[in-house]
């Protein structure tokens, strides 16, 4: 049953920093990274998993955007992990498995799979995904390997791989939790992310997203996720995807170091306008 959340978003500026629109002066045509940053955010496994299966199934999503464009649409999803970083999640039809494959000095691996599922009307293959971030949690790259039926056709498979590269921080000061959300306004300690995201049809460039992101948990708050993946090539409708998600506090379902459950909505649209949201101007 979809659910209507307050949601992370991914976030391109830092407190007191601006974002660039997507404009056509030569200047701007890439957003702007933060430049003012906090500390390090170092994130706990938990969401170094759970961040991975959200890239995994965003991918999904925009395989179904190539296939059959951008459309209105909503997917229910979710995603558990354990205090290693390991464990579940789901978008639609489509079951995930999250599990740690490496922990060493200089970072740690995972990898996200499913035998197979259904995305809407479209069925999935196998998805492999393997990626990892460095030891600081400061930068974050995964690829990811999937087939989709063609529309009109369940029986032949097309074949998709998605490319992620991002980098994380914590602000430098305590930041208002965005509208919309539980505890909205509560001055938080936030970690955002930026990034581009590519996905390749039969090996071959097809689309281009800015991701930004904004994240928050803790035992004394209502942990929440915000996605905000915006299209940049080819040109023509901006096509924008976010996902939003909220856990919830309490000894058996914790969203902080010892685990990470989330549920909500990812919602596929066109905007009129490529405006990453006030939340992002700041």
């Amino acid at each position: 049953m979809k659910t209507s959340l307050a949601i992370l978003a991914v976030l391109a500026a830092t407190a007191g920093t601006s974002t660039v629109a997507f404009a056509t002066d030569i200047d701007s045509l890439a957003p702007a990274a933060p430049t003012a940053a906090g500390s390090v955010p170092k994130l706990y496994p938990t969401e170094q998993g759970a961040f991975k299966a959200l890239e995994v199934a965003t991918q999904l999503v925009e395989g179904s955007i190539l296939q059959k464009g951008c459309y209105n649409k909503e997917y229910d999803i979710g995603v558990s992990t354990t205090g290693k970083g390991n464990g579940t999640a789901y978008v639609d039809g489509v079951n995930l498995t999250i599990a740690l494959t490496g922990a060493t000095y200089e970072g740690r691996r995972y990898n996200v799979s499913s035998p197979a599922g259904k995305l809407d009307d479209l069925n999935v293959g196998p998805v492999k995904a393997d990626g990892s971030y460095n030891i600081g949690s400061s930068i974050q790259e995964l690829t990811t390997d999937f087939t989709m039926s063609s529309p009109g056709n369940p029986a032949a498979y097309d074949d998709f791989r998605g490319t992620i590269i991002k980098d994380y921080v914590r602000l430098a000061d305590l930041t208002p939790i965005p509208d919309g959300f539980s505890n909205a306004a509560t001055p938080y300690s936030i970690v955002v992310d930026y990034g581009y995201q590519q996905i390749q049809k039969h090996k071959y460039a097809a689309l281009k997203f800015w991701q930004q992101s904004a994240t928050w948990r803790s035992n004394g708050v209502r942990g929440g996720t915000w996605w905000k993946k915006t299209l940049v090539a080819p040109g023509g409708n901006v096509c924008n995807i976010e996902v939003k998600l909220e856990g919830t506090i309490g000894a058996t379902n914790r969203d902080n170091k010892a685990g990470f459950n989330e549920n909500g909505i990812i919602t596929v649209g066109i905007a009129a306008e490529n405006d990453p949201g006030e939340f992002f101007k700041r």
